[in-house]
């Protein structure tokens, strides 16, 4: 006779490889950043910084589009009642409304897609996108 243990076990796999089977993605991939993680950790580690303000509603729309990776990305409160504001660096930075991205030494206004981050920071190719968009920014709000 089988123990209700082992039946539980194997219960419990037949499930867990039922639904991977029914994903796109490989057993390798159940443990790897995702995408949105992967992102942002290369904008932190080259150096990007996304400036914005905690009342901005286009700043959270691009927080939100980070999903869980959100508090992976370099996020610089620019409103001194903000959490951890550095109201100096966002002035000697000039910044003037939110968000602001600084992408490899060039200032982007306004949310932007996770594609076009991707593109801009050079974590993916892809350079004729970026100047065939370049004059038209994701919604953005006048710093106060």
């Amino acid at each position: 006779m089988i123990s209700k243990h082992i039946v539980r076990v194997g219960l419990a796999l037949g499930i867990v490889v039922a639904i991977a089977s029914c994903q796109d993605f490989s057993i390798q991939q159940l443990g790897a950043p995702s995408h949105e993680a992967q992102l942002a950790e290369y904008l932190s580690d080259t150096g990007a910084k996304m400036y914005g303000a905690y009342w901005c509603p286009h700043c959270a729309i691009q927080k939100q589009a980070f999903g869980h990776a959100v508090d992976l990305v370099p996020y610089v409160e620019c409103d001194a009642r903000g959490v951890n504001p550095q109201v100096d660096e966002c002035n000697a930075m000039g910044i003037a409304a939110y968000p602001t991205w600084l992408i490899n030494g060039e200032f982007h206004l306004g949310s932007q897609t996770l594609s076009r981050l991707a593109i801009l920071s050079g974590f993916e190719a892809g350079g004729d996108a970026v100047e065939s968009d370049r004059d038209r920014p994701g919604g953005f709000s006048p710093a106060q």
